[in-house]
């Protein structure tokens, strides 16, 4: 028996909500777009206006409230009425303005931490388009965004270089699209995903290459608007779900005309997820986010207590009101803050920040913090141990790999997949740093217990190594930096080795559920491991190694089987990763079958003896 879907609300639960900031107008006034957490774990956001010229502002605060007003635009050749900021690879910020710039249809900047404002394109209103709403930077480093629909200026997608050459991609000049596009995101296929107005503007989803085809992949209220369009009406940028499926809401539509939630497939197969009756759940969704626990997330311009709510929203279609806005009263200004206009992230300390436009009492805007089932630590990081990555012996190798230990050092588990930017390491994972010698270290994994990070180009000597998880800064712990620290990477007791053609050369059995073949006498295979040294020529650091030139061990790396030197092909690192060494040597013939120890030395100092490597003719 089919059961029927469960499009069901459950009641408030209980929340820890609060007002961080509240602008006066001479710190900003309406907050414009979603805040962004910095490598410093402060977050950062932009007023359409208010600040020192009224045209608004860039600031920061910390998740204590703690505010700082980084820039304050002119309304001149630096724009005004900024969007939304992105933390790109460089670790500066960039941004969108909605006005100003030399031919005053707005500009597309980048901001340095200490503040420091460069325009990088002006648009002029022609067939570059004007007052850009969105940017984002993509994989191949460059940035793309939309521009608005406005009084004979055509809307377009734009690409532009980190020096600011502007490409128009594409032009939404025809009928089917007659409506402004949103916000891009750059999806795991490559491809720019986005919505746009549509046929009678009800909207639509639409599907971009880097090389600016589009194709529509969903036109909304296909299924009729009497009395309204039952699968939503203007919706709002998409994001890609953990399941690879796209979700967004839209502002109307729905069975009460209250809004929805919607999943769509790349095939374009559209699904409702929720229909808000426009009651206690709310109405008019905006911008969707997925929490960390899978949960979708997001806020309702009216609706709950009349002024908007915060829901959460399982893949199981069950809504959850967390809270509803203007909770202390409207004759009192509402000073928590109205739904219209609001914007939610997720932090690394895995609490909720947003923004509200109205409200406050100054009636211009907010800051708010929100705790649900996700505690920001307690306590600081605390350090148990540093040690290499392979070996896991004390102590770390500039540009090797490290591995820390110990208790609070992250408030989630993620590693740095998606944040390797045209080749660029993180040197922050989810409000997560980490330094060697007051040196960001580049942070590849992070986990309540342990991190994994490569470490920066620090000096030999002692070293004070710091944890700094969500603003909390833990203790400083003493390790030696030294020239060279050779492991090799294991399985189990076996040295990760693999035959030329890259199969595994490894004890058939060492690896559960995969049939593997060890070397052979005679065989030249590969070895993987860390800590070889200083390279020649010297290889860049913070950077995956680029294909091209060989960066060799500067160093001199020998190898035994047993008892016997193998001979040495070369030890560099492996190009398109970081800090990992390949050492190819040759199995001595006259081994028998059998494991043997296998030890690398380099500089006088010998990886552990306890690494083994199977022989088998």
């Amino acid at each position: 028996m089919l059961l029927p879907l469960c499009f069901c609300s459950v009641p408030v639960t209980a929340q820890t909500f609060a007002t961080l900031v509240t602008f006066d107008g001479t710190d900003g006034a309406i907050p414009s777009a979603s805040l962004a957490q910095g490598n410093d774990g402060d977050l950062y956001g932009t007023t359409l206006s208010g600040g020192s010229s009224g045209k608004g502002t860039i600031f920061k605060v910390t998740p204590a409230g703690a505010l700082t007003s980084v820039y304050s635009f002119t309304g001149g050749s630096d724009g005004g009425g900024a969007g939304a900021l992105v933390i790109a690879s460089d670790g500066n910020f960039y941004g969108t303005t909605q006005y100003g710039g030399v031919n005053n249809h707005g500009t597309v900047f980048r901001l340095t931490v200490p503040g420091a404002l460069t325009t990088l394109h002006s648009f002029t209103g022609g067939a570059d388009g004007g007052a850009p709403s969105s940017l984002l930077q993509a994989t191949d480093g460059n940035f793309y965004g939309t521009t608005s629909s406005a009084t004979n200026i055509v809307p377009t997608i734009f690409r532009l270089t980190p020096r600011g050459t502007l490409t128009t991609l594409y032009s939404f000049v025809d009928a089917t699209h007659n409506g402004a596009p949103g916000g891009l995101i750059q999806a795991t296929d490559g491809n720019f995903y986005g919505t746009t107005g549509g046929i009678n503007i009800n909207g639509t989803v639409f599907r971009l290459t880097s090389a600016g085809r589009l194709t529509t992949l969903y036109s909304f209220c296909s299924g009729g608007s009497i009395p309204f369009c039952p699968d939503g009406d203007e919706p709002d940028a998409l994001i890609q779900g953990q399941d690879g499926s796209f979700y967004g809401t839209t502002a109307f539509g729905g069975g009460g005309n209250a809004g929805t939630v919607f999943r769509l497939t790349s095939a374009g197969t559209l699904t409702n997820m929720y229909t808000f009756s426009g009651g206690s759940d709310g109405l008019g969704p905006g911008h969707l986010i997925q929490g960390r626990d899978g949960n979708f997330y997001g806020i309702t311009a009216l609706g709950g207590a009349d002024n908007g709510t915060i829901f959460r929203l399982t893949s199981g279609r069950t809504l959850t009101t967390l809270y509803d806005f203007c909770s202390q009263g409207a004759f009192s200004g509402c000073p928590d803050g109205l739904g219209q206009g609001a914007t939610l992230v997720q932090a690394g300390d895995g609490n909720f920040y947003g923004t509200t436009q109205f409200g406050g009492t100054a009636r211009v805007g907010t800051v708010f913090g929100l705790a649900t089932t996700l505690i920001p630590p307690t306590t600081n990081p605390s350090i148990g141990a540093v040690v290499n990555s392979a070996s896991f012996q004390t102590g770390i190798v500039p540009n090797s790999w490290v591995t820390i230990f110990g208790t609070n050092l992250a408030s989630a588990t993620d590693d740095w997949g998606s944040s390797i930017i045209n080749g660029s390491l993180p040197t922050s994972l989810d409000g997560v740093t980490v330094r060697f010698g007051g040196q960001a270290a580049y942070v590849a994994y992070i986990s309540p217990t342990q991190i994994n990070v490569l470490a920066p180009a620090v000096a030999t000597g002692m070293v004070e190594v710091t944890v700094t998880n969500s603003g909390n800064t833990g203790a400083a712990v003493s390790v030696v930096s030294q020239t060279a620290q050779p492991a090799f990477f294991q399985w189990g007791s076996y040295a990760v080795a693999t035959h030329l053609d890259y199969s595994l050369a490894v004890k058939n059995g060492a690896i559960a559920g995969v049939v593997t073949v060890p070397a052979k006498p005679g065989e030249t295979i590969i070895l993987w491991g860390t800590g070889c040294g200083p390279t020649s020529p010297s290889a860049p650091v913070g950077i995956e190694v680029p294909f091209g030139p060989t960066y060799y061990a500067a160093s001199a790396v020998t190898v035994t089987v047993g008892s016997a030197p193998a001979n040495g092909y070369g030890a560099a690192l492996s190009p398109g990763y970081a800090g990992l060494y390949q050492v190819a040597i040759q199995i001595p013939t006259s081994l028998a079958d059998g494991d043997y120890q296998v030890v690398a030395t380099v500089s006088g100092v010998q990886s552990p003896s306890s690494t083994l490597i199977a022989v088998q003719h």
